[in-house]
């Protein structure tokens, strides 16, 4: 429950599973006792006995959490509840990926060490597709291959890899009330990305390839794609390519360039050209995808906001037009992300949770014994 729900409160708790208020309690006082999860009072204008609100334990098991980005990285923990702490970050721009994971290994191991004994896993999210624990390729970054479990000091600590688009959808799914039952989350960043979002969980895919959506042929399709494939929709929103349209120089943070192109509130004509431009390709390839999935929300992640906001007037024609008949009578609504920046932390520590959080857990953790795999 406190991984599928942002706020809890022990009522909700014990309806959401079958039990009355005497069995909540005890189940509640239990898992306190172990350290599991806490309680704190809600405030309330309403008469009557305040209700509480349930959280991760403050002392409770963690997951380690890494969010590997076009230009930096971040480093922090993840509750039970998916709150995160932001412990380090770092710039690794110019830097191999092997020098880069290394540094990491050294900086994961020293976070274990001080948490002593209360980490249940590790959870890196990275910007491309992901299969067995490994970054497929990062396009953007000419990384290929790349064994991302490596930034685990000791091969016992269980490992979760995921995209960060997809990592940053799980976790916005679980904000909207009510939780919609299909959410397509888009992201921009240095590139677009993105998931299908049915019941809080991505759909599954053959190889765990899927959320791709910057390779659709949206785009120019005279125009060659890093990935290897032609036209796709990512390309226009590249660095180079943006700056070259926009007669700007990048500047070496890509992505803090990009947000400062989309927020400048007195842009250059060519500027302001640019960003016309990409609220369009934005809201056209939006509307392809309503039509193809058929989503009951669209929340825009990273940039993406921001790329809408810069013409919000283009973007709404872009989508209109773009949509089926049957879509434009009642089409899904479309709303910035409420996630915010550690989305990808959130979701990938989350899905750390997801993959190791069981009765076994639970009793090796009861008395305090190591958690393994």
């Amino acid at each position: 429950m406190l991984r599928r729900e942002a706020r809890v409160t022990r009522p909700q708790l014990g309806r959401q599973l079958g039990l009355e208020s005497g069995p909540t309690s005890d189940l509640v006082k239990r898992l306190s006792a172990a350290e599991l999860i806490c309680e704190r009072r809600t405030t309330s204008n309403r008469r009557g006995r305040p209700t509480t609100t349930v959280h991760a334990h403050p002392s409770g098991p963690v997951a380690v959490v890494v969010d590997v980005r076009h230009g930096d990285w971040r480093l922090g923990t993840c509750d039970l509840d998916g709150t995160v702490r932001v412990i380090a970050t770092g710039q690794h721009g110019g830097m191999t990926p092997g020098k880069l994971l290394a540094r990491l290994q050294a900086r994961v191991g020293n976070l274990m060490r001080s948490l002593d004994g209360r980490v249940a896993g590790i959870g890196v999210a990275v910007p491309g597709p992901t299969a067995d624990n490994r970054l497929v390729h990062a396009t953007m970054l000419g990384w290929h291959d790349l064994e991302v479990a490596r930034v685990a000091p000791t091969p016992d600590v269980p490992v979760v890899v995921g995209n960060d688009a997809t990592m940053a959808a799980m976790a916005e799914a679980r904000l909207h009330t009510p939780h919609p039952h299909t959410l397509l989350h888009v992201v921009v960043e240095v590139g677009v990305g993105g998931a299908f979002i049915v019941d809080g969980r991505p759909t599954p895919s053959a190889r765990g390839l899927h959320g791709e959506f910057g390779h659709l042929p949206f785009g120019d399709p005279g125009v060659m794609c890093p990935c290897g494939a032609r036209g796709c929709w990512a390309a226009a929103f590249d660095v180079p390519a943006v700056a070259l349209r926009a007669k700007l120089r990048a500047e070496p943070d890509s992505r803090a360039w990009l947000h400062r192109l989309f927020t400048d509130p007195d842009p250059s004509p060519e500027a302001r050209e640019t960003r016309t431009a990409l609220a369009a390709d934005l809201g056209r390839g939006i509307a392809g995808l309503v039509n193809a999935l058929d989503p009951d929300l669209v929340t825009l992640g990273g940039l993406a906001a921001q790329v809408r906001d810069a013409s919000p007037a283009g973007f709404e024609r872009a989508v209109h037009i773009g949509l089926m008949k049957v879509h434009r009578d009642r089409p899904p609504g479309v709303v910035a992300a409420l996630a915010g920046e550690n989305a990808p932390l959130v979701g990938v520590g989350l899905s750390v949770f997801d993959r190791v959080l069981d009765a076994e857990m639970l009793a090796r953790w009861a008395t305090r014994g190591p958690v393994t795999t």
